[in-house]
């Protein structure tokens, strides 16, 4: 188009012309709808307007007053449906009472929703952020999302669960997560607050989900229930708790989400921009209304205080200076900078394009932010296929595993019943050949599972490096395939049948309870959480094949019988479930277990197999 507007301004193309130009160029791009031609024809309409304001072909292509008005109405009910959700004092209470016991979890992101509750803030606040105890129900916070750096604010925030236990939960899951390891990377603070939400926002929002949807009524807009949780529904509990009756609510709501301005000589002014918002949730009395009660643990709770800026006789509700929505411009300093990030101009109209292909349309903010939001729906998505996909293929890797011992045992115990014999009966004979078939037949589906398992895990990475960020995960250690056994010639002819028995089960017990302990030392020695290992069953496993301790039923038996040593150590190290997959080196470490703590020749034969 550039073409032909410049042969429009030059007079070589009429008004006429030009406008038939435009509707070719849709056409070609199969935008036939007015919401598909709406941003590329205002942006034409824009450039005219520089070199001739009147320019007749500008009411050629413009959309018509009604067509706008259409077009903006429709736009404006797929944004949210605003209706306010009602939750009851009890669901409060159950809602903080859960996020309570997953602060306790030995798994990050369920620790990672449970703050969400009870502080209100994002993962990347909580990680890059510091936080210090200011009574037994706040906590001191400084460095929010939200402002520039330069600006070094400690706010007061209410905690809906006792803040020792809440802090003490922080601290657990900044450490776990190697958060120092970003700090030292030279980046600058928004930088490391969007590392951060690419990293650990999308396994937190699904424990949101699994955790809190039965209790926190859903929208029909867009955002995930994390989103809401973290800033309407604490914000909502903690003025029915804690904010005084004296104080109107969307104040209290604004402090302590730290939505306020700072004027030149820093005092702090109330900014009531996003109040919608944080309105989406209140407390209900289970009949539609409103319950409309604040402050109801006010004097209840040992220790609990009003926030220090609601203290009286500081706290004087006229003398509060407002800023009114919309806010008013200010000439002045405090005035925030406004960012207009360069854009190549031929991107811009291809993601233009391509998000009014599904619906979207709007001014460029509008059409970015839901560009980002729909490919973040897709890394989530992908993973929780990757999740359903590797557990899938992995409980039919362990099925076909016990199937194959069995058959290898059915195997070793008729050779063994037939040896003294000459030759053995033709019905036993036919038996062992039809196990040693299906042995072999097992054993070469499970090795193509795993090659299936390697396969969805190359998807799920290519999936993510398309949609712009590297995969979460280190790749998983390539496993090393079961060797099918070699059918036996003769039940007679065996050589030496005794050494395929298992070893002795007191002695097989033993070794593979010093590979518990030997990881359970190794995890105790490191600094850093990417070198420990959860004891799991591959990676018990592992370790007991090089000692000669490989009899499943045998290493399930001692995992149980020490499951609570096992999961003290996962708890003290914030270990989840996934936590292995994160492990880089997987195979570096069991070599040095097995070499530093096992003290075994074979050690560096130990590789991880899931």
């Amino acid at each position: 188009m550039r073409f032909y507007l410049g042969e429009l301004e030059s007079g070589h193309l009429s008004a006429e012309a030009f406008a038939d130009e435009l509707e070719s160029e849709f056409a070609s791009r199969r935008l036939s709808t007015p919401a598909q031609q709406k941003n590329y024809r205002s942006n034409v309409v824009q450039a005219l307007k520089v070199f001739d304001p009147d320019h007749p072909a500008i009411a050629l292509i413009s959309l018509s007053t009604e067509q706008y008005r259409i077009l903006n109405d429709q736009q404006r009910e797929r944004i949210a449906d605003r209706r306010t959700r009602y939750i009851t004092s009890e669901a409060a209470e159950a809602i903080a009472h859960r996020a309570t016991e997953l602060i306790q979890s030995s798994e990050w992101s369920e620790v990672g929703a449970g703050l969400a509750v009870l502080i209100g803030r994002r993962i990347s606040e909580i990680l890059l952020s510091s936080f210090t105890l200011k009574t037994p129900w706040s906590l001191n916070f400084s460095q929010m999302a939200k402002k520039q750096a330069t600006q070094r604010i400690t706010l007061e925030i209410p905690t809906l669960a006792p803040a020792q236990s809440v802090l003490d939960a922080i601290h657990r899951l900044q450490s776990g997560l190697r958060i120092e390891d970003l700090r030292h990377q030279g980046i600058s603070d928004r930088q490391a607050k969007q590392k951060v939400n690419q990293l650990y926002s999308s396994q937190i929002a699904h424990q949101c989900e699994i955790h809190f949807s039965d209790l926190v009524p859903t929208r029909t807009d867009k955002d995930t229930l994390y989103t809401h949780i973290f800033r309407a529904v604490y914000a909502t509990i903690a003025a029915h708790w804690y904010c005084p009756p004296s104080v109107p609510e969307h104040q209290y709501k604004a402090e302590i989400q730290g939505h306020f301005t700072l004027t030149q000589d820093g005092q702090k002014l109330p900014n009531y921009a996003a109040r919608s918002n944080y309105d989406d949730y209140a407390i209900g009395n289970g009949q539609g209304n409103r319950d409309g009660r604040l402050g109801i643990k006010l004097n209840q709770l040992p220790g609990l205080d009003i926030i220090e800026p609601f203290h009286r006789p500081k706290y004087h509700r006229q003398a509060l200076p407002v800023i009114e929505e919309p806010p008013m411009p200010d000439p002045g300093p405090a005035k925030p900078n406004l960012k207009r990030p360069s854009v190549y101009a031929d991107d811009l109209e291809r993601i233009t394009e391509l998000m009014a292909d599904i619906g979207v349309t709007g001014s460029t903010a509008d059409v970015l932010h839901a560009l980002v939001e729909t490919l973040e729906a897709k890394v989530e998505q992908a993973e929780r296929q990757e999740t359903k996909t590797v557990s899938e293929v992995a409980q039919a890797i362990n099925w076909f595993t016990q199937e194959i011992e069995s058959l290898r045992q059915q195997i070793r115990d008729l050779e063994q019943a037939h040896l003294p014999a000459t030759p053995a009966p033709p019905a036993n004979t036919e038996e062992l050949t039809a196990l040693q078939e299906c042995n072999a037949q097992l054993e070469a589906r499970n090795a193509e599972l795993k090659a299936d398992l390697e396969a969805t895990r190359s998807q799920l990475s290519a999936i993510q490096e398309l949609l712009g960020g590297g995969p979460r995960t280190a790749p998983a250690s390539k496993p090393t395939p079961t060797k099918p056994q070699e059918p036996t010639q003769s039940v007679i002819t065996q050589a030496e049948p005794k050494q395929d028995r298992p070893p002795s089960r007191p002695d097989t017990t033993d070794k593979i309870a010093d590979v518990i302990d030997a990881i359970i030392k190794w995890n105790t020695a490191q600094e850093r959480s990417d070198l420990r290992l959860r004891i799991s069953f591959p990676s018990v496993r592992s370790l007991a094949v090089l000692v000669g301790a490989s009899y499943l039923p045998a290493i399930k038996d001692v995992m149980e019988a020490k499951q609570s040593e096992i999961d003290e150590i996962h708890e003290r190290y914030l270990i989840g479930s996934r936590h292995n997959r994160s492990v880089q080196d997987k195979d570096g470490v069991l070599k040095a277990i097995a070499r530093d703590y096992l003290g075994i020749p074979n050690w560096n034969e130990a590789v991880y197999v899931n």
